[in-house]
């Protein structure tokens, strides 16, 4: 058995190895990224199932084989973007295939739930858990896995209802994969302790290759573009550049590019710039989400210790590790890594502060000086997160009270105070931010304001991103439903949903005083974007909701732990057989779910391609001004853009540009007209 169990690792290996070196050249004909992701898939199931093998654990490494290829199937036919769906009429003959993998996993499930024993299978999950509480658990991921806007935007009401259905279905497949390990013996024999090191570099490591090979080390939306020049620009010693000679301006006109009183720089907060461009002084901007996620392990797992044990901080280590939400946030250029290392750091410090007397006042002060930079960051999560801690700082902490709570309050207004002072130097007062200036000047007066109205948004609206003129009780509460369902699917990315361990903790776990301060965290995120009128999930998850991923891990922690106590009759290291379901789940989310967000999504999303910089590389355009023909987003030019406009200049192809304007403008440059070639994925 251990000999079959090193041929089938090795015939995987060969297989991921095959999917990524393999050229198309080499195979003969092209290939599509999926389908080399799908070979890599096979190669994952077949170390899995090795594994199994060599500890003598052959039916739960069967079971775990179509675990792997049975979810994979549901991915391969998901459409990817903005709202994931299922194709429910399949496209080609692969994606009939993926009905046949599914069936077959369905199949080897109930084989193995009947020679256990169904009947006694299901009168000990009532004992335990309760099938009417399975039966919601069921109900509850299958609609959460279907998001609303896509379907609302074209009023497809029926093939919604038709998703859910479906969504309830395979989610009952993927259950009964689960229960049926749960029957067999485990390749797990023991218990096993690993420092949090570990968690946390596979959080770098991770992170850092999907930066690499899906994000290329670039920006992938407009937002990233602002802050990378921002960063740029205080990388250079300024709070703005001068503004760029007329001439050039329609070629340099970019969302969130702003230009008053003769300055340009990005209508964005300063919070997230100002740490970004300590990787553009070091040359490695995009190394900086990686090591903040990193750390951010390191200070859940120390928190969690602190409040529930060393057993529900492993899990809350794991599963942030193998989050691919989490990673692929800290593979981006977004500002939410920041905000979420900067609570942790906050709570890590205030708990340190019940250690004793002894640098308590010290330790405080330094928790409000890391939670007024989130307010410096992004200003909304600055208040909810620092609003929310200084309240239990005041009301709950045993090591608070009002003295405490003041130090720690001092500490906010200290970095918090940065934000006003930029305000007052870019736009002339310190209570009016650039984006709501820019947004003010370019949409209308009051088109970015928090709360409900009916001028709210953007003119003519961004379609099925903001459904109706305005904003609305009704499209809040439809945003939340869509936000939940992109939680479900991105978290974690588990074919028995995200939020599986959160229901776990509703459903079987009796909350304690921490628990609570966790659910108001969650509930308080989640009733302020209420309010705000764009819910962003199309590209990393619920992005705005990402203040609340500490608590939803800390939650599906205390879930988890509510399951081991109900399978307690093998000896007290019983827990090892649902151990063993845990960190397959979690193996599935970052080699299997993960991967394929990377090759059907963030691979030169939203047009942005690395191009320009390699062309740029040999030195071709060296000091000349480069008018680029518009060939996916204009962002992967100008975000090579000096904001001094030294070196090579890069020009969006305007009818505005007058090549003779230019040249009066910039005397001895050579203008050069460039096309990337870029023909997409």
């Amino acid at each position: 058995m251990r000999g079959f169990g090193a041929a089938a690792i090795w015939l995987g290996l060969a297989l991921i190895v095959g999917a990524i070196l393999v050229t198309d050249e080499m195979y003969g004909r092209p290939s599509a990224l999926i389908d080399r992701w799908y070979f890599t898939v096979g190669g994952v199931a077949a170390i899995a199932f090795g594994i199994c093998a060599r500890r003598g654990a052959l039916v739960f490494g069967v079971l775990a084989f179509f675990l792997v290829t049975g979810g994979a199937a549901q991915l391969y036919i998901t459409e990817p973007e903005w709202f994931p769906a299922i194709h429910l009429s399949p496209k080609n003959w692969k994606e009939w295939a993926t009905g046949g993998v599914i069936a077959a996993e369905a199949l080897v499930a109930l084989l193995v739930l009947g020679r256990a024993g169904l009947g006694r299978v299901l009168q000990t999950a009532n004992e335990r858990l309760g099938l009417g509480q399975i039966a919601l658990f069921i109900l509850m991921t299958g609609f959460l896995s279907v998001p609303l806007l896509g379907y609302m935007a074209r009023g497809a009401a029926a093939a919604y209802a038709a998703h859910v259905v479906v969504g309830i279905a395979l989610t009952l497949v993927h259950f009964l994969v689960f229960a049926a390990m749960s029957q067999v013996k485990s390749p797990i024999s023991g218990l096993y302790r690993l420092t949090a090191l570990a968690p946390a570099v596979v959080a770098f490591v991770v992170s850092l290759l999907l930066s690499f090979y899906a994000f290329e080390r670039m920006p992938h939306v407009e937002d990233e573009v602002a802050y990378l020049f921002q960063a740029k620009t205080f990388a250079g010693g300024a709070l703005t550049a001068p503004a760029p000679p007329e001439a050039a301006a329609p070629g340099l006109d970019y969302y969130l590019f702003d230009q008053t009183g003769g300055r340009w720089y990005a209508a964005t907060a300063p919070g997230w710039p100002a740490v970004l461009a300590l990787g553009v002084l070091a040359g490695v901007p995009w190394l900086i989400g990686p090591v903040l996620a990193a750390l951010s392990v390191l200070l859940g797992h120390a928190i969690a210790r602190r409040l529930s044990g060393r057993d529900e901080a492993d899990l809350v280590a794991m599963m942030m590790a193998a989050s691919p939400w989490l990673a692929a946030m800290a593979a981006s250029l977004m500002t939410h890594t920041l905000t979420l290392f900067l609570m942790l750091l906050a709570w890590w410090l205030i708990l340190r502060a019940g250690d004793g007397p002894r640098g308590a006042l010290r330790r405080l002060f330094l928790a409000g000086l890391a939670m007024g930079w989130i307010f410096v960051t992004r200003p909304l999560d600055g208040l909810i997160a620092g609003g929310l801690t200084g309240l239990w700082l005041l009301v709950l902490a045993p090591m608070g009270g009002p003295g405490r709570a003041l130090i720690y309050g001092a500490g906010c207004a200290l970095t918090g105070s940065v934000v006003l002072f930029y305000n007052q130097h870019v736009t002339g007062s310190a209570f009016l931010q650039p984006l709501t200036l820019y947004i003010d000047r370019h949409w209308a007066p009051g088109a970015n304001a928090y709360g409900f109205g009916a001028e709210i948004g953007p003119p003519g609206g961004w379609g099925a991103l903001d459904l109706w003129p305005g904003h609305s009780a009704t499209e809040g509460l439809v945003n939340v439903i869509n936000l939940a369902a992109s939680l479900e699917f991105d978290m974690m990315g588990w074919s028995v949903g995200s939020l599986a361990l959160v229901l776990a903790f509703l459903l079987w776990q009796r909350p304690n005083r921490t628990d609570w301060a966790m659910i108001a965290v969650i509930a308080t995120v989640v009733l302020a974007m209420y309010f705000y009128w764009f819910a962003d999930s199309y590209y990393i998850g619920p992005r705005y909701w990402f203040l609340a991923a500490f608590p939803l891990f800390y939650l599906s922690a205390r879930g988890y732990m509510a399951l081991r106590e109900r399978f307690p009759d093998r000896g007290e290291e019983a827990h090892v057989q649902i151990d063993a379901l845990f960190w397959y789940a979690c193996i599935f989310g970052i080699c299997v779910f993960l991967p394929w967000r990377a090759v059907t999504k963030y691979y030169e999303y939203n047009g942005f391609h690395p191009t320009v910089r390699e062309d740029a590389a040999d030195g071709r355009f060296d000091g000349k001004i480069v008018i680029v023909e518009r060939n996916g987003d204009m962002g992967s030019a100008l975000m090579l853009n000096d904001p001094w406009l030294g070196g090579t200049i890069w020009l969006a192809d305007a009818e505005a540009l007058d090549e003779a304007a230019l040249a009066a403008a910039f005397p001895g440059r050579e203008i050069v007209r460039y096309r990337p070639d870029w023909t997409g994925r």
